[in-house]
Parts: structure tokens; C-alpha cells; sequence
């Protein structure tokens, strides 16, 4: 190990007090945008919208989930 090696090894304990590590040592993400939460929200939505469409065709009977 070189020097540089050693002496970012030996900075990196100095940040163990930083508030902003998790327990398990890694650090926090940035928030995200409010485009990619909009973007999410919408996409949460569709799935959601298309989960109870499955499983209102299946209790009507419209889907035969066992044939027979």
C-alpha cells in the first residue's frame, strides 16, 4: 500500500462522527427530485389501478384462473 493509500485509509476513520452515516456506514442518498417522486407516484398508481382491475375480473369470473 502506498502512502496516499494509508493516509486516505487513516481520513476515512476521522469521518466516522459525520452525522449524516448510517449505522451500517454508508451515507445518506440526496432526496430525490420531485419529478422522479411525481414520476413514481404516477407509475405506483398505474400498477395499482391494474392490480385491482386483474382482481376484480377474476372474482367476477371474466379470467378463469383454473380452467376446468
Amino acid at each position: 500500500m502506498t502512502l496516499r493509500g494509508v493516509a486516505r485509509c487513516q481520513g476515512m476513520s476521522q469521518n466516522d462522527d459525520d452525522p449524516m452515516l448510517k449505522p451500517d456506514g454508508h451515507r445518506y442518498d440526496k432526496p430525490e427530485s420531485r419529478d422522479t417522486t411525481v414520476n413514481k407516484e404516477i407509475v405506483y398508481a398505474v400498477l395499482g389501478i391494474l392490480v385491482l382491475v386483474l382482481a376484480v375480473l377474476i372474482a367476477t369470473g371474466t379470467v378463469r384462473i383454473f380452467p376446468g
